[in-house]
């Protein structure tokens, strides 16, 4: 199917001259950067220079965690005793590195620890009965969950049934009338009494905090804790999209260098069958987010999480290879699922009148159930409204499905209103899960569309792109791009800037890509690169080469970047979204 062009609303984000002139004064930054950095709410020297120079001396005191002091009591007597230990996480990136980094760490100060993290199909999400039950068995009296457990007000009973202790340390949402589980502590910055300064914490990120309190509790100088357990921090914190702000951006931005050197042979592997060292490409948030990441997750979507979990634990350099390799074949598996659900599910969208369809319902036997979110987002992307994909399961003829949206559209807002068709759903505004039976599949669509034709008008269906300023090519120097790089790690929370430049000349368009998908123009642009041109790219669009001939002026909304090939370094553009005059 050809790739239509949504043309997209551009806004240039405001300015403040005033604070913006003071931040270049006192702390000596390019003019670019102090809007940008007054753009992202730091008008102050003091925020901002936080902000440019985060350090770990300025993490937040772990003590401050509702019920910290607690658990680390409790912890302290299983270690002293010698109680038997169960670390539970969750399947996904998240879930694999936080369970990773407890039983890594209480193993470190002698823990007799095992550790689960839930089979995605078998077990399903979070901590369940079973669990505990063969805990009982094992002779586990502490039970640890990390990533998940806040909601399970009914399983910690059971466990305390048996005699066995639970400690909660999750950063999902408590449950909405206020019940927390009577576990010996629930250690979750979302609770309602926290006096935890940050609560965007990722469910690693409160494991990382909370066994960096232990270690204190215990006597022990963090430094050397926080050197062993970054790297995990910062894969969990970026896979799990968390923003790169305040705490997370401190933990990041070290956690980097801290996985560029990890002694960690499962993390090794992961590096090198992504890439990210014999091809040289930097590993930073994006790295993770788009190579690590995915591996780790692929385990569950695919296989078995404990394939990610066993690669994060393990201290052989021949298992790591393996693991590492095991999971690169899941990721090329997913990928494959995912394109193969893609095709399916656009040939369905074809079929429908998009002016109709203002939400977009999809469903297919075959489906992957932990593959169609993934398919979901690609849809919103390509088509720009609410998606719902629907993997209908031929023996039992139910549905398990996965809902994502864009802003104007409150998607969980809109299936609670359809609960009545639903076996079970959950979620938030953008995103949301569900199951249901597949006779019940098109009054759902039809309830859904209703909805959304009702809320969504035709400007709330045409995507916007915030952009930092308007500049001519030429202003986009070496030094400007140096001093961009003091604002990384970029990602959620912390977007890379987008710049806008007007009436650029298109000297020259081609397609490149296997296939042709992608676009390249040459631009002109009056002294840079030495040659006054600049080499811009447009994944996906190549399609687009014959409108966008040599001769014509564009609009273009982009990244600039480095390009170092064979040792020579350029500056080129990443286009976002392109908008000549005559369009």
């Amino acid at each position: 199917m050809r790739r239509a062009h949504t043309p997209k609303r551009w806004r240039i984000l405001p300015d403040d001259m005033q604070a913006e002139a003071q931040l270049q004064i006192e702390l000596g930054v390019h003019p670019v950067i102090a809007r940008l950095l007054v753009q992202r709410g730091l008008t102050t020297p003091e925020a901002a220079d936080a902000f440019l120079n985060p350090s770990l001396d300025r993490l937040h005191d772990p003590f401050l965690l509702p019920d910290a002091e607690v658990a680390c009591e409790r912890l302290k007597r299983a270690l002293a005793e010698k109680e038997r230990i169960l670390v539970h996480g969750d399947y996904d990136g998240d879930g694999v590195t936080s369970a990773a980094l407890w039983t890594r760490a209480l193993r470190s100060l002698g823990g007799d620890v095992d550790v689960f993290v839930p089979h995605r199909k078998r077990d399903g999400y979070d901590i369940r009965v079973p669990i505990i039950e063969q805990a009982k068995q094992e002779g586990v009296t502490l039970i640890v969950t990390t990533d998940c457990g806040i909601q399970r007000v009914d399983e910690v009973e059971h466990a305390r049934q048996y005699g066995i202790d639970v400690i909660i340390t999750d950063h999902h949402t408590p449950n909405a009338n206020g019940q927390l589980p009577r576990a010996v502590a629930v250690v979750n910055p979302h609770r309602k009494d926290s006096r935890y300064p940050f609560p965007n914490l990722a469910g690693v990120g409160v494991a990382f905090k909370l066994c960096e309190a232990l270690t204190r509790h215990l006597g022990h100088k963090p430094e050397q804790f926080r050197r062993g357990f970054l790297d995990l921090a910062t894969i969990g914190t970026v896979t799990d999209v968390m923003p790169l702000l305040d705490e997370n951006r401190v933990l990041v931005k070290y956690g980097l260098e801290s996985l560029a050197q990890t002694k960690k042979p499962g993390l090794r592997a992961l590096i090198d069958v992504a890439g990210y060292r014999a091809d040289g490409k930097p590993l930073n948030a994006r790295a993770i987010g788009f190579g690590i990441g995915p591996r780790l997750n692929a385990a569950s979507r695919i296989d078995d999480a404990k394939l990610a979990l066993d690669l994060l634990l393990t201290r052989d350099e021949a298992e790591a290879t393996t693991l590492a390799r095991r999971l690169n074949e899941c990721n090329i598996q997913r990928q494959e699922e995912q394109a193969r659900i893609l095709e399916e599910a656009l040939a369905q969208v074809a079929q429908q009148d998009m002016m109709e369809a203002r939400c977009l319902v999809l469903h297919g036997a075959g489906w992957s159930g932990s593959i169609v979110g993934i398919v979901a987002s690609k849809i919103v992307e390509r088509f720009y409204r609410p998606c719902v994909m629907i993997a209908l399961d031929e023996a039992t003829g139910a549905g398990r499905g996965s809902a994502r949206s864009i802003h104007p559209f409150n998607i969980f807002d809109a299936i609670d209103s359809c609960r009545d068709l639903l076996i079970e759903y959950g979620g938030h505004a953008h995103a949301a899960g569900l199951s249901i039976e597949g006779a019940n599949v098109a009054d759902f669509a039809a309830q859904m569309n209703r909805l959304a034709g009702s809320l969504l008008s035709d400007e709330d269906l045409q995507p916007s792109l915030e952009a930092a300023l308007e500049v001519a090519p030429s202003e986009i120097t070496p030094d400007l791009l140096c001093q961009l790089e003091t604002l990384e790690p970029f990602g959620h929370g912390n977007h890379e800037p987008l710049f806008v430049s007007r009436s650029v000349p298109i000297l020259e368009s081609q397609r490149i890509g296997k296939e042709g998908q992608h676009l390249k123009l040459l631009l002109k642009a009056d002294g840079l690169n030495g040659n006054d041109m600049v080499e811009t790219l447009w994944w996906n669009h190549g399609d687009l080469a014959d409108a966008l001939e040599a001769g014509l002026s564009v609009d273009v909304c982009y990244r600039p970047e480095f390009n170092i090939w064979n040792g020579r370094r350029k500056i080129q553009f990443k286009v976002e979204d392109l908008q000549p005059a005559e369009w």
